[in-house]
């Protein structure tokens, strides 16, 4: 266990507070590799059982390696029907964590390639884009970190993780809404709207308010303010997977059409919005163009997207029309 490297960032995380294991890997500029030992063929082939099963874990950093023993699991929905690689949930042991020097924010999520090839890592390499993408226009977002899986196979699997609502929560001093119904008319106005133009823009019609769908909602600092959160954007036009179909009631035949969703937002409200979004143009436009997991060809296609996108958000009166 070389530790040496890892030490000097803990304690600059002690300056400010007890630091959880992402959030060390989050603040490295080092490639993340973690050696899984478990039985992969056995959670391939019962991927939809989401039964946790034992795992021991290194997480190479740079030139440190921690060993750490724990459960995982398959996750999703969707992707266990139509990826080989499912996404996961890893639970490390607290004890093991507290006793690296870690805090006990012991839940991590990842998200895999779907197919050992090309596509399945181009896939990955959208979606994680579309996360950093989210951090631009909101104070709220899921922080993500670049991550290959050793399982012991010809090659590693390329993933990233998502910050676990859990470390969220930690992050922003708030408290995660545990209910199975909700209301838009009970959310942050402003966070709401924020949301329902990301989804919007990167053309994702898969989330619903009322039943939770692909949202999580906090209250960050003992606020009464409800925050949605989106994640999960492999069925956006943005990502483009294979698998990506609109619900039937939307009435429209592609990923790739715009739908406005959003419900009861006042002129007003809209185009406070509208502003926020043209303010961050710029730097939206700079990810984009400088993200290394996009080719060339899908780099000029969300462009495009976003050309249009500004268009509108520039008319007023075609604006307006979303909240007709």
């Amino acid at each position: 266990m070389r530790l040496l490297p890892l030490l000097f960032v803990l304690f600059s995380f002690c300056l400010q507070g007890q630091a959880s294991l992402f959030d060390v890997l989050h603040s490295s500029t080092d490639p993340v590799v973690f050696r899984i030992t478990t039985d992969w063929s056995k959670l391939v082939r019962k991927k939809k059982d989401k039964r946790y099963q034992p795992a021991t874990v290194d997480i190479v950093l740079g030139d440190s390696t921690l060993t750490f023993t724990g459960k995982l699991r398959s996750r999703g929905n969707v992707r266990l029907e139509v990826c080989h690689n499912p996404s996961l949930k890893l639970k490390l042991k607290k004890v093991d964590l507290l006793a690296a020097g870690f805090s006990d924010l012991n839940e991590f999520k990842f998200v895999l390639q779907c197919n050992n090839n090309s596509m399945g890592e181009s896939y990955l390499n959208r979606e994680k884009m579309v996360y950093d993408l989210h951090k631009v226009f909101s104070d709220y977002s899921h922080r993500t970190v670049a991550a290959s899986l050793d399982l012991g196979k010809d090659a590693p699997i390329q993933a990233f993780m998502v910050e676990h609502e859990e470390q969220m929560a930690a992050r922003f001093e708030a408290k995660v809404l545990e209910v199975k119904k909700i209301s838009s008319r009970g959310l942050q106005r402003a966070a709401y709207v924020n949301m329902c133009l990301f989804n919007y823009l990167i053309l994702n019609t898969d989330w619903h308010v009322f039943n939770l769908h692909n949202l999580k909602f906090i209250n960050p600092n003992e606020s009464l303010d409800l925050i949605p959160v989106p994640y999960d954007f492999d069925y956006s036009g943005f990502v483009g997977a294979h698998y990506a179909i609109p619900r039937e009631e939307l009435n429209i035949g592609s990923v790739y059409t715009p739908k406005w969703l959003g419900k009861n937002v006042t002129p007003a409200e809209i185009k406070a919005g509208a502003a926020h979004y043209l303010a961050q143009r710029e730097a939206a436009e700079e990810l984009v163009k400088k993200h290394s997991g996009l080719d060339d060809r899908d780099r000029k296609r969300i462009l495009k997207r976003m050309e249009t996108f500004y268009k509108l958000l520039e008319n007023e009166k075609k604006l307006l029309r979303l909240v007709e």
